[in-house]
């Protein structure tokens, strides 16, 4: 099981090499216009937020590592698809090719971290190795980034996503040498299938942890919105030229893999419902001055919930880790992710014309108020169920 963790780096670099992240939207759109690029993202999100559960049960039924294994063979297939893509209709099928080793992979990989350590009696170092492992990402993202911007231009422009695909097929060969950790997991049947789907959308919903989950719900589905859409629009707005923004990219996500590296030391420090409140407020106030600055500024308020986001997303894989069964682990993680996804889903059509009427940077302003009045309201519930005990 050590080795494991070991592998689990390795493999946090070769599957983040993202030398595409800069680039992404200049290539879709070799193929189509903004129409077809947010075509496209709807049917990346539908796909993601639906194959979310079952994948979770297929990994907790078939072991960890060979839905690991088998998504990254999708996904290396997906990227080289796109890479020599020479049309919308095959970036399309690129695009749900790569979403399939998408969904096996989310949940897996935590779940995976989670039961090695279990197997040791070292849970408690799980936040520490997750917040590791969220640094390395971040940080071969960052650097992938950089390089791919300039492979783009002076190669071909799909050769970034080449170069990613060699990635993930490197990960699909260190994956054979990872230990599945032992659980009592049923066999494959229809019946078990469903039943595994069932168990694990309970496991998420246990009374016990009933308000911590659907307030971590809330939150999560605030980030969706503002990772997916509103995030990257407000740095146009805020002044970011082209050039200028391969660089601030590496930059945040080498300001995030930082931040990450503070969340055991605040976990240990603050208690799980203050550290929530306090990052809610920081999300909330930082989104309500983004009518009012420009581009420094501007700048500094998405750096800020970048290293207090990366936080957030550590406190919740914790907490939602630490109550599940280890046979639903999986499905259990899954079920989060598509719930909180769902939101957005819903609404990005709604968000996008609100843009569009009254600018990224107004819809910013409400976007933060709303989120002000949930972590009101948390405080509220919190405080009550803290009173009432």
């Amino acid at each position: 099981m050590k080795k494991n963790i070991l592998l689990v780096y390795i493999l946090s670099v070769l599957i983040n090499s993202y030398f595409w992240m800069g680039i992404w939207l200049l290539y879709y759109l070799r193929f189509t216009n903004y129409a077809g690029v947010g075509l496209l993202e709807s049917v990346w999100l539908l796909m993601s937020m639906f194959g979310e559960i079952p994948s979770g049960a297929f990994a907790d039924i078939f072991g960890k590592k060979w839905t690991l294994i088998i998504s990254f063979v999708f996904q290396a297939a997906g990227y080289l698809i796109m890479g020599l893509a020479g049309s919308f209709q095959i970036l399309a099928l690129s695009l749900i090719v790569m979403t399939v080793g998408g969904v096996l992979q989310s949940g897996t990989f935590e779940a995976l971290i989670y039961e090695s350590l279990k197997k040791q009696n070292k849970e408690e170092l799980y936040d520490k190795i997750l917040a590791n492992t969220q640094t390395i990402s971040l940080v071969t993202i960052a650097i992938s980034s950089i390089i791919g911007g300039f492979l783009y231009s002076a190669i071909s422009p799909g050769f970034p996503f080449i170069l990613t695909a060699a990635g993930y097929i490197s990960a699909m060969f260190m994956g054979v040498f990872l230990t599945e950790p032992k659980i009592s997991s049923p066999k494959f049947s229809l019946k078990n299938y469903t039943s595994q789907l069932k168990q694990g959308f309970g496991q998420l919903f246990k009374r016990v942890k009933l308000k911590t989950t659907i307030i971590l719900l809330i939150i999560g589905a605030f980030f969706v919105i503002l990772y997916e859409s509103v995030g990257d629009a407000l740095v146009i707005e805020f002044g970011f030229k082209s050039s200028q923004l391969g660089i601030f990219y590496a930059g945040l996500y080498v300001i995030s893999a930082l931040g990450v590296q503070l969340a055991p030391y605040l976990r240990r420090k603050l208690k799980t419902n203050k550290l929530m409140m306090l990052i809610g407020l920081i999300f909330s106030g930082t989104l309500m001055l983004s009518p009012f600055v420009m581009m420094l500024l501007g700048g500094l308020t998405v750096y800020t919930r970048a290293v207090f986001g990366q936080i957030m997303l550590n406190l919740t894989s914790e907490e939602i880790n630490k109550d599940i069964m280890s046979k639903f682990r999986a499905t259990t993680l899954s079920t989060f992710n598509m719930l909180k996804s769902l939101p957005y889903a819903i609404f990005a059509v709604l968000i996008g014309h609100l843009m569009d009427l009254y600018t990224a940077r107004n819809f910013a302003f409400w976007f933060g108020a709303g989120f002000l009045l949930v972590v009101i309201a948390q405080v509220f519930v919190l405080s009550k169920k803290k009173t009432a005990s």
